[in-house]
Formats: C-alpha cells, structure tokens, sequence
C-alpha cells in the first residue's frame, strides 16, 4: 500500500486508483513486470499532466516567473497573458517530451516547441500559422534562435530581475538545473565589489562582470557561473532577441558578446556553439536530472547514502538513450523508489 501511495502521489498528484489499490492487496507491486505495466498505464492516464506540471515547475523554478514583473516602460508588450504562455509553453514542452518517448537531449535543443498564437507572435515566428489560445507543436525554422528550455522566454525571465538580463542569476540556474551544483552563497565576510573600471563609451554589463575575474575571492565561483550566464547574452530580461546592448553613455550601442570559454578550456561564440557544449555533456546532464527527479518522487533531499542507487538508474538512463519514459521507468522500479 506504501509503494502504491509513493507511485500514485508521484505520477498522479493524488491518492492511488482502484486498480492500484486491488494490486496492493494482492501484492503485485512487488513484480517489477506489473510495476513497469502500471507506470506505462498511469502515464497514458490525462492525471499524469499534473507530474508533467509539478515536477517541471519545481525543476525549472518556474515559480519564479514573474517574481520581479517587467518595468512597463522598457517592455511594453509583457503582460500576464504573455507571462501565462510562457509559462505554458515550458510545461507543454515537457509533456510533449514525455509523451512522445523523446530524449533528454530535446531539454538542451530541439527544432520546435509547443507554442500559441500569442507566442509565435512573441517569437516573431510569422510563418508558424498558430492560431488561438492552444498549444500545438511547432517547427522551428533554423534562423529561429529557439529550440529547448534554455532558450525559452519562461526560463530567461526568471533569471532576470524585470528591467535588466543578470548574466549571473542565468549561470546560476543552469548550473543547478543541467548540472546539478548549486552555487554556494557568497562569503559573509566579502563585500560587495566595484564593478570593474571601464573606458568604453558605453560600458557593458559584460565589461563589469569582468570585475570578478580580479578578485580570488569571488574569481573561485564566478568563473563557473558567469560563463555560462554570459552564452545567453543575446536574450533580454524577458527573452527577446537582441543584437545590440542598450546602456547609458555616448555614442553608437555596442554589439551583443555571447561568447565564453568553460572552465575546462572549451569555447562558445554563440548561444547554438554553448548549448553543443552541453549536448557533449549529456552524462552529467542525465545524473543531474535523475538527481532532481528522485528529489521529487522521494519528496525528500537525497544523501550520501543514495549514491550507488542514483548511479543505478543514470546507467539505465544512458543505456536506454536517455529516453525520459524509460528513465522514469527506471526510477520507479529502482530500489531508491522501493524501499523507505
């Protein structure tokens, strides 16, 4: 009955079904051929939305979109329509992924997304003939600058403050959300630093960054997270894209600079270069997913002990192709999901 509640409560939201009951009684969900049969039924089921929508809402922090709402007059086209469709387009985009036995792979790139009317027009995707308040799947022309979550307004508003992009705020989520390493807070005992002296007519937000790289103190971390907040620089605070870097000062704006080297040495020019870089990555993407999916099943934070269980199910995970069915799949018939 325990395993029966877990399983509902992860895929449904809710309390287990008859079916679910009736098999706990019998003591079915022992098989692991019956549990496997029961997750494939409960994902058919339309209740399986509601795991689509929570789990990628805790996942992502979708919570935070619109946290800090858009100052009118530099974004006057954001409203809460456009906040909803955001939104909406993140949680449609996961299901789709689900639904369709795709790869974690589509996370990080895809050429399309799941979009409506007043999105596409967002987009600026004229020729993507959307109509109405519904989402439909979308493909996605090459010149689009779209193409999985990282690109997806949902995801670059929310780490932006509602008048400016934060290069930081970004690198910090991708790094908790692809990577599975959450920064650590900075030093009690560190002030706040200046940003860097700039000669430039107008001074970029970049160029102040820049200011990390000469402390130690703030160089430890920020030279993780900054480059890759920085790959996204082409997105403004609420996902638009952009060629030029409007600031204060004199003379001509100076062109948007995505580029960026990892700490590992390899470089990006543009954000489709940076997200190769992740696609190479796509282990670590894979233990850091399964890592915030278990979070989520379990309802608890994971320790040290769980360790070789974890790795248990990224192997599954990498020699099922990533495929995000089979790797839900692998989660509930793993020991970590069936034992307390």
């Amino acid at each position: 009955y325990e395993l029966a509640t877990r399983l509902s409560y992860f895929l449904w939201s809710t309390m287990p079904d008859e079916t679910l009951f009736k098999l706990a009684e019998q003591g079915k969900l022992r098989d692991k051929a019956e549990l496997a049969r029961q997750v494939a039924r409960m994902l058919a089921d339309p209740r399986a939305a509601r795991f689509c929508d929570s789990f990628a809402a805790q996942w992502l922090q979708l919570r935070k979109v619109g946290r800090f709402p858009p100052d009118k007059k530099l974004y006057a086209d954001y409203d809460a329509d456009l906040e909803q469709s955001m939104i909406c387009e993140t949680k449609a985009f996961f299901r789709e992924v689900l639904d369709r036995g795709l790869t974690l792979r589509e996370f990080i790139h895809s050429d399309w997304s799941m979009m409506n009317a007043r999105l596409a027009q967002f987009y600026g995707l004229a020729d993507a003939r959307v109509a109405g308040e519904t989402f439909q799947r979308v493909s996605l022309p090459a010149d689009s600058r779209r193409g999985g979550l990282l690109t997806q307004a949902a995801i670059l508003s929310l780490t932006s403050d509602g008048t400016r992009h934060r290069p930081v705020h970004r690198g910090a989520w991708l790094s908790e959300a692809i990577f599975g390493k959450t920064p650590p807070p900075p030093p009690a005992n560190v002030d706040p630093i200046e940003p860097n002296p700039v000669n430039a007519p107008k001074a970029t937000l970049r160029m102040k960054l820049e200011a990390h790289i000469h402390d130690a103190r703030c160089a430890s971390c920020h030279s993780k997270i900054d480059p890759l907040g920085l790959a996204f620089e082409n997105y403004d605070a609420i996902g638009r894209w952009r060629i030029e870097e409007i600031v204060e000062g004199s003379g001509k704006n100076p062109l948007v600079n995505p580029s960026g080297k990892l700490p590992d040495g390899r470089g990006y020019k543009t954000p489709e270069e940076f997200k190769k870089l992740l696609l190479a990555d796509i282990d670590i993407f894979n233990a850091a997913f399964i890592e915030k999916l278990a979070m989520y099943g379990l309802r608890r934070t994971l320790s040290f002990d769980d360790r070789n269980d974890l790795a248990a199910i990224v192997k599954v995970g990498r020699e099922k192709d990533y495929r995000l069915r089979d790797i839900v799949e692998a989660f509930v018939l793993s020991d970590l999901f069936q034992k307390r």
